[in-house]
């Protein structure tokens, strides 16, 4: 095993269009740090410990880690270069009380996209035929082993720092806080979505690139979201550019820069650019309460709306026949300079809801605490 010391400073981090931002976690100062290193040119059959011995994949890397069991920081530095990677639904690793980043081989926590050679690209491997297989680029699952810190959910502590990711048809990244866990509680009729563990929490994306996701660039089945949010709360999702994220008919509204679902609470998505999504930007759905979605740019995105807000009630629940959930609530979208339709001819609307009413909480027992709402917006522009 092999540990690398660093000293990671702190300053001020780069945002869209260079301005300075706040907000963004930093690694502890002379902790110590287990290193994974990765390279176009590397292989698999290495033991990736260090720059000579890079490893090619991240099912590799989550090999190394598992035999390592580190009880430190994680760094996967990544050289520079396009990676063939298929997608990878069982990312299951973690150190509880430590952070696992994911970033470019020569990144220094709050530098800026001037301070890396380039972005390291994650792009989706075709399969023979020239098509590209379905699914996510990483999604985080919860560990399989009831003897896992992190079994019944908790902080993940996963960070994405500058990196590419492109050409997949479901999603970038997909935080799956439910997996595997029974979320239906059949008291009710019909069954209603409960939460299923205590989440995958505590994650940061930053200065990525999601482009060209969906089904009009993969071919296959049709997206959901470049981030999409499942039971995940106090994430920061943070100057990170959307582009291209295209489902084709009859499902173009499925796909979302952002999609916060199923008791994901407290996140920050700010100071992110969006362009060219042919679904609503930013979706939010049940009992995802607290999220802040501010000082965002938004050019040629959705069809209903910047913001949407959605909820299946009892009668969607029935006529859909799936499990009935709740309103989410205290969520708020300021200070967003706001942009056309995504078909580009003509203005879209700030924010819906679906079932209509700032105060339909979906019935008992749902409820919104009293004197509180749905959404509330302000400073739009």
């Amino acid at each position: 095993m092999r540990i690398r010391v660093q000293a990671l400073a702190v300053t001020a981090v780069v945002a869209c269009l260079a301005a300075a931002l706040p907000g963004v976690p930093a690694a502890a100062a002379d902790a110590d740090v287990f290193t994974v290193y990765m390279a176009p040119t590397g292989s698999d059959a290495n033991d990736g410990l260090s720059p000579a011995t890079p490893v090619v994949s991240l099912v590799r890397v989550q090999q190394v880690l598992v035999a390592a069991k580190p009880a430190t920081d994680v760094e996967v530095r990544i050289t520079q270069g396009t990676y063939q990677a298929p997608p990878m639904h069982n990312w299951r690793f973690y150190v509880p009380g430590h952070t696992v980043s994911f970033m470019p081989v020569d990144y220094e926590y709050g530098d800026g996209r001037d301070g890396i050679a380039g972005l390291p690209v994650f792009r989706n491997r075709r399969n023979s035929d020239g098509s590209y297989p379905d699914g996510t680029w990483l999604q985080p699952r919860l560990p399989t082993d009831p003897a896992d810190p992190l079994y019944n959910g908790g902080t993940s502590g996963l960070r994405f720092y500058y990196l590419q990711i492109e050409y997949y048809s479901s999603s970038a990244i997909s935080i799956y806080g439910n997996s595997e866990r029974d979320v239906s509680d059949e008291r009710y009729d019909p069954p209603l979505h409960v939460q299923g563990s205590a989440g995958l929490n505590g994650n940061t994306v930053f200065g990525m690139v999601f482009k060209h996701l969906g089904s009009k660039w993969t071919g296959g089945h049709f997206g959901y979201g470049a981030i999409v949010l499942t039971n995940s709360s106090n994430n920061i999702i943070e100057n990170n550019h959307f582009v291209n994220l295209e489902n084709v008919s009859p499902y173009p509204n499925h796909i979302h820069g952002v999609y916060v679902t199923h008791f994901s609470s407290s996140n920050q998505i700010n100071r992110n650019a969006f362009s060219y999504i042919s679904g609503d930007p930013v979706k939010v759905r049940n009992m995802s309460n607290f999220n802040t979605i501010e000082y965002n740019r938004f050019n040629r995105t959705g069809r209903i709306s910047h913001y949407r807000g959605e909820f299946c009630d009892r009668a969607c629940a029935v006529e859909n026949d799936m499990d009935r959930q709740c309103a989410s609530y205290h969520n708020r979208f300021f200070n967003n300079e706001l942009g056309s339709n995504y078909a580009g001819t003509g203005t879209l609307p700030t924010w819906s809801l679906k079932p209509e009413g700032l105060t339909n909480a979906g019935g008992a027992p749902c409820a919104i605490p009293e004197g509180d709402q749905r959404l509330r917006t302000g400073y739009n522009s």
